[in-house]
């Protein structure tokens, strides 16, 4: 697997995901996803500006070309934190001295591990954020493209949550988990309901 899973092609990517390896995983497919509704929101913005000239949209545009590089720097960011995570699975454990190391090898690339993806669902709440701001202002032709947009970004919010949740119950210190954990509760908070706002409104516009 080359350095750069962004640089995959579609089918490659896919591949990678299918394989036994260890990553990429659900974390990376959860950014990847990210990455895709944000640039279906550029694209609707983009297509909205070149319609109506809003003076708005230069601004939301690059907002959301800003939130599509974040998410795509977190594919490779989340597979690369797990895979210190495998890596310290691996170390030797025979002697005490090597299990200890083994230990504190493994509960730092936890952290990292939860880390990442915590960011992955930071950016996501944020493009949810950005997709109920502008759903209003697509036209019908376009309002699906920005309810996709919308489902991909809770994707990947709730899929890097679960990324979050099953590295923290690996986690020993309870300080560092009780830290992580708050912060994802105040990221998940009222994202289910903002995301049915988006597409309640969306399909109040192409309804048949």
């Amino acid at each position: 697997m080359p350095d750069r899973l962004v640089e995959r092609t579609l089918r490659a990517f896919s591949d990678d995901l299918a394989s036994d390896a260890p990553v990429p995983g659900g974390g990376s497919a959860a950014a990847y996803a990210g990455a895709m509704g944000a640039a279906l929101a550029a694209m609707v913005a983009r297509i909205t500006a070149k319609k109506e000239g809003s003076s708005d949209s230069p601004d939301f545009i690059g907002e959301m070309d800003r939130l599509r590089g974040e998410l795509l720097r977190l594919v490779d960011a989340d597979s690369a934190a797990y895979a210190r995570v495998a890596e310290a699975m691996r170390l030797p454990r025979k002697t005490e001295e090597e299990k200890r190391a083994r230990t504190d090898r493994m509960q730092a690339a936890l952290v990292t591990a939860s880390e990442v993806p915590l960011e992955v669902a930071k950016t996501a709440r944020r493009l949810l954020e950005a997709c109920e701001r502008s759903v209003v202002s697509a036209s019908p032709m376009t309002a699906s493209d920005i309810g996709v947009g919308a489902l991909l970004a809770e994707t990947a919010l709730r899929g890097a949550a679960l990324n979050v949740m099953i590295n923290l119950a690996s986690i020993k210190d309870p300080a560092q988990v009780k830290v992580l954990s708050e912060d994802l509760d105040r990221t998940l908070d009222g994202s289910e309901e903002q995301r049915k706002r988006i597409t309640d409104f969306v399909e109040s516009r192409i309804a048949r």
